[in-house]
């Protein structure tokens, strides 16, 4: 992969810190300072209606601080203060209407407590809003509103939002592409402790965009991004290793970090990881490890990792074939425009193994592959099928 593309797909899904929003808080004061809570006394405010008590013990439900994780008594007492008009349960009843198990799933009530918090001046409910109005989550996508609102949070010193508008900038997306104003929106973030500021830093340095190109100071902000735990500065930085550009080259260092930022989520990482594993890049080969991280990009709406894995399951390269499970992700990955996917798509409808045969349908399929594969015997085969 050319060091130049590498850049620019990491600043395109840089916001990779953002796919899913932020709760608020998560050790408060009262927490942070002693692991060990009076429950007892905790409980008693919070059914006398204090907020802040509930708000606390919905934190203590939440994250398993002194009592049993549970995101449902989490999620109650987070509405009981939200219902009070406490803005930082407001976001976090948000956060698990979001994130939450599928029970609780529900992206017009998170967008409803969001925008309400953001409205009474959550700088993190502003950014989660901005956030979802930037992807389309649970509202109908618009650069203009997720401007707006990430301005705001930013304008309330929220890192996060500073982070996400050095990215903008620096991309030109929804904006007026301004190197300048991204390097300094970095800057900014990093100052503020943020990882990601680090991490933009250290892609604006490698790539000389609104500063000259400076090579180690990037590696040098990519580790520092690395080290605080940013998804961004790992997923870049081993790109940067696999690529052996402003380090030496190291497949297993590149492996590692890529384990890291697949393991928070970042899908290009987790389809990568799958290739290392598929074909011995950097680690041992293990096709279970790789149908397992191409599973969690696919499931993620990786067209790449769907194909791969639907090809696993046709081969039963994991275990027994499973052709209903490769003609599912081969199917998805098809529509999504994958070449490789549509091509064996079209062998099985050709064949009908695992369909209904259906040679206009495999015709059709060979057609779309044909764009990027030679197919010219598949269709001379199937030609006097459709007269």
């Amino acid at each position: 992969m050319r060091r130049d593309l590498v850049v620019f797909i990491v600043l395109g899904f840089s916001l990779a810190l953002a796919s899913a929003g932020l709760p608020q808080s998560a050790t408060p004061a009262p927490i942070a300072k002693s692991p060990q809570i009076d429950v007892k006394a905790l409980l008693a405010k919070a059914r006398s209606g204090n907020p802040d008590a509930q708000f606390q013990l919905g934190l203590a439900y939440d994250h398993g601080l002194g009592m049993d994780k549970s995101e449902y008594e989490a999620m109650r007492w987070y509405r009981l203060a939200a219902n009070s008009g406490h803005t930082e349960a407001q976001n976090n009843l948000a956060y698990l209407y979001e994130t939450g198990p599928d029970a609780l799933r529900d992206l017009n009530e998170a967008i409803k407590w969001y925008s309400r918090a953001a409205v009474y001046g959550s700088a993190m409910a502003q950014f989660n809003l901005g956030r979802a109005y930037l992807y389309g989550i649970g509202v109908r996508q618009s650069d203009d509103e997720a401007l707006h609102w990430l301005r705001k949070s930013a304008d309330g010193e929220c890192s996060h939002a500073v982070a996400a508008l050095a990215v903008l900038y620096a991309a030109g997306k929804g904006v007026a592409q301004d190197p300048r104003q991204a390097l300094k929106l970095a800057k900014k973030a990093a100052k503020q402790q943020n990882p990601e500021g680090d991490a933009i830093l250290g892609i604006l340095y490698i790539d000389g965009v609104g500063v000259s190109k400076n090579l180690p100071e990037g590696v040098k902000r990519l580790k520092k991004a690395v080290q605080e735990g940013s998804p961004t500065g790992q997923y870049t930085l081993a790109l940067l290793y696999a690529t052996g550009e402003g380090v030496e080259r190291n497949s297993q260092e590149a492996a590692r970090l890529f384990r890291l930022a697949a393991e928070q989520g970042v899908v290009q990482a987790q389809a990568a990881l799958g290739q290392i594993y598929e074909f011995a890049q950097g680690a041992s080969a293990d096709i279970n490890e790789a149908a397992l991280w191409y599973r969690r990009a696919a499931d993620q709406g990786d067209a790449d990792s769907a194909a791969r894995l639907g090809r696993i399951f046709l081969l039963g390269q994991a275990g027994e074939r499973n052709v209903r499970e490769a003609v599912r992700f081969l199917t998805f990955a098809a529509d999504k425009g994958n070449a490789q996917a549509q091509f064996n798509l079209a062998r099985l409808y050709a064949s009908g193994t695992g369909v209904s045969r259906d040679p206009r349908k495999a015709y059709s399929l060979f057609v779309l592959a044909g764009k990027t594969i030679d197919v010219s015997e598949e269709l001379r085969e199937l030609s006097p099928q459709l007269e």
